[in-house]
Order: C-alpha cells, then structure tokens, then sequence
C-alpha cells in the first residue's frame, strides 16, 4: 500500500486527506482503447505529473505541459510499471517533508523543505545535480507546522505504517493549501538524508534514531 501510488491515494481518499485530482489505470486500459485513457484525463487539465505506479527516485516520472508530451509521458511510465498515476500539478508547489517514528502511537519531526535545481524533484535533481538543497527547518508559520504534523500521522496511520516513514506535501504558495503526495514507508537513511536530518534538527541523533528503531520492530514482533 505504500509502494503503490494508486492505493495509496484511495487510502488517503478514504480517511479524507486532501490530495491531488488524479487518475489511474494499467496497461491494458491503454492498449485496448487509448483514446478513452486520454479523454478520462481531461478533467485534470494541463500541467501534470505522469508517474509509474510503483517506483521510487522519481524514475519515469514527466511533467506534462501541453497535449503533445502526454502520449509520450504515459509511454514512458510504461516502460517502468503496468500501472500509471497521472496527477494535476500543484501552482508554484512549495516541497514540504516530515518524518515519522513509530508503530500504534507515532511521532513526528519538524518539517523540511526541499529547494530542486530543477523545475521539479526529478532523478537528476535528487542524485546527480549538486544546485539542490534543503532547509530543516522549513520556514512555515507554526500552524501550518501542525498541520503537516497531523497530515504525517493520519497518512502514516491510513497504511497501517510502522517504524518509520518520510511523507512528503506539496504546497500551493499563493494559498497555502497543503496536499498530500505521497508516503515514502523506506525513506532515504544515509547521514545526509532527509529522514535522518529532520530527525537530528528535532532533537533525535542518527545513533540514537537507529536505536529506537530497533525498539520498535522488537516491539512489533
């Protein structure tokens, strides 16, 4: 469930967190009658995301922006999964992550913000270019703070997550609306890693992360 971004959504649907208009469907949707695809996304509207299903590191992932490229974004995630999500696009979307820490009773840290070198927070941008950063804390008002904090937990809490999980937002910046994108259930852990680090910035060392780990799959088994 926190693999597949199709899922995933419906989940998050189901427990009412907000989240993008998108639209789903596999393969052999496409295959037997595309044209019926690219008319059930027309209500998203231009510009927006085409993503394999289930996939991380943004690999396959376009954003579209006019009629032309969206043949050959949805070709592409197809080359990585049978299943593709297609997503509206949040204006001028702000990158807000918050890491979560444990089983039936979560807890979770403060906000980071990712800064991409690109239009977006593709491949390239997360692995290759060095013009990318982050800001830990991430410079929000403390209310919109908590409500990235409870977001975390409901959309942690609606996989029926455990141990750890990074879930990242979109916010619109001209409104300040937040959007759930996604939960990350094995986030990135190396020492200068976004999970870690929002850790360390709320108090919670790298050895001492990795200790209260262990205690929570103890605790799970």
């Amino acid at each position: 469930a926190g693999m597949d971004k199709a899922i995933m959504k419906i989940l998050f649907q189901g427990r009412g967190l907000p989240v993008c208009p998108w639209h789903g469907f596999i393969r052999a949707e496409w295959d037997r009658d595309r044209a019926t695809v690219l008319a059930s996304l027309d209500p998203l509207g231009l510009p927006v995301f085409v993503k394999p299903a289930n996939l991380g590191s943004s690999v396959g992932i376009s954003k579209v922006k006019t009629s032309a490229e969206l043949v050959p974004a949805i070709e592409l995630a197809l080359e990585f999964d049978r299943k593709v999500v297609v997503e509206a696009a949040v204006p001028h979307a702000r990158e807000i992550e918050c890491a979560v820490l444990g089983n039936d009773d979560p807890q979770t840290s403060i906000p980071g913000e990712i800064l991409p070198s690109r239009e977006f927070y593709d491949y390239e941008a997360k692995y290759l270019d060095e013009g990318s950063k982050t800001v830990i804390p991430a410079d929000l008002p403390a209310a919109t703070v908590a409500t990235v904090q409870r977001l975390a937990i409901a959309a942690f809490q609606s996989v029926d997550g455990s141990g750890l999980a990074r879930v990242d937002f979109l916010m619109e910046t001209a409104t300040g609306n937040l959007y759930v994108n996604e939960i990350n259930t094995i986030p990135g852990f190396t020492s200068i890693s976004m999970y870690p680090k929002m850790w360390e910035a709320s108090g919670i060392s790298y050895p001492e992360l990795i200790d209260r780990l262990i205690a929570l799959a103890l605790e799970r088994v």
